[in-house]
């Protein structure tokens, strides 16, 4: 049933018209590869001690995380492409048939030769692993850092796919780990329990695709770009923000937000804060600060007995930690330093 499903997800995925044909396709031969993992129960372990078979089955073994990796990085940024040094990981996958053909550890699947097989396929599994934390901890801070408010389906739904991921891979570890010390009924409860729980994963990724099928569709509005842009062209919109920013002092609200601005400048949040961090170089709320220090500098000086509480609220901070943060920021003073220095 398991292999049913992810070879039905994958025909789903291959065959949807969207614009993530990329991710799409990364999910779906690791889903494909997934099903063949998993038909040997359909003919039995036995079947895999034929030598070269049990081999093969091995090698398509080690082009799951490959794939599994690239889902996601091609999931969180909008132009990545396949470069010529990603052939790289198909070393394991070459070695192995490589070694099944010739004669060698994998050819014989089940001996003691291939513990050292298992050993780095377990391995390897958590190095990919920790290298799809460093992305996705990268595009949350990046994602952070370029759009000051909201939040991103996208990363929600691969930051639960990464730790069902490992928590399914870690039971099974354990449960290799300690079968010799198990009974027979233990285990074969605990591989009925994979087996169920691969199921569950499954049946839960399926009705992912149904309940937020734009997950497997579009592509993310907040998407971000391997490389970041550093220039937009439309200079004009930028100085129609800059003009409207100085003129009505919108930053003097403490509870301005990304979308009421974008609203009073006609522009989607998207597109104000793609604005801000292209041509601005700064993200919303640090763009915003800048006009709120400056003011608060100007108060400091111009009202000298004018207590620091009242100037900041009165320059759109609501915390005396936030204003004195944003203000040695941009000047290198705290405001009574400032104000002595004056």
């Amino acid at each position: 049933m398991t292999g049913f499903v992810c070879a039905l997800l994958a025909g789903f995925l291959l065959a949807v018209p969207s614009s993530r044909k990329v991710p799409n396709r990364f999910l779906a031969v690791f889903l494909l590869l997934t099903a063949i993992e998993l038909s040997v129960w359909l003919w039995g372990s036995s079947a895999l001690s034929s030598g070269w078979f049990g081999g093969v089955w091995l090698a398509f073994g080690r082009l799951q995380m490959p794939a599994f990796f690239f889902f996601f990085i091609s999931s969180c940024y909008l132009d990545f492409r396949l470069k010529w040094y990603d052939a790289l990981h198909l070393i394991p996958f070459c070695l192995t048939l490589f070694f099944t053909f010739v004669g060698g550890p994998f050819a014989a699947p089940f001996t003691a030769g291939t513990i050292a097989s298992t050993i780095s396929a377990h391995i390897l599994y958590y190095c990919y692993m920790a290298a799809i934390v460093v992305i996705l901890w990268q595009f949350r801070r990046r994602f952070r850092l370029h759009y000051a408010g909201g939040r991103s389906e996208l990363l929600i739904w691969l930051t639960q796919f990464a730790a069902v991921s490992v928590f399914a891979h870690t039971l099974i570890l354990l449960r290799e780990s300690f079968s010799g010390a198990l009974p027979v009924g233990v285990f074969i409860g605990l591989q009925m329990f994979g087996a169920l729980l691969a199921l569950a994963i499954t049946t839960w990724i399926a009705l992912k695709s149904l309940l937020q099928p734009e997950l497997f569709r579009d592509v993310d509005r907040r998407l971000l770009s391997v490389e970041p842009k550093t220039r937009f062209a439309d200079d004009a919109t930028l100085e129609r923000v800059l003009k409207t920013v100085e003129n009505d002092k919108p930053y003097l609200d403490p509870e301005l937000t990304l979308a009421a601005l974008s609203h009073q400048l006609a522009l989607t949040p998207r597109e104000l804060s793609e604005l801000l961090n292209g041509s601005a170089g700064a993200h919303f709320f640090d763009f915003i600060n800048r006009y709120r220090v400056e003011h608060a500098k100007a108060l400091l000086l111009k009202e000298p007995k004018q207590s620091i509480l009242q100037t900041l609220y009165e320059s759109g901070f609501n915390s005396k930690s936030s204003f004195n943060t944003a203000f040695k920021k941009h000047t290198g003073l705290t405001p009574s330093a400032f104000r002595a220095k004056a």
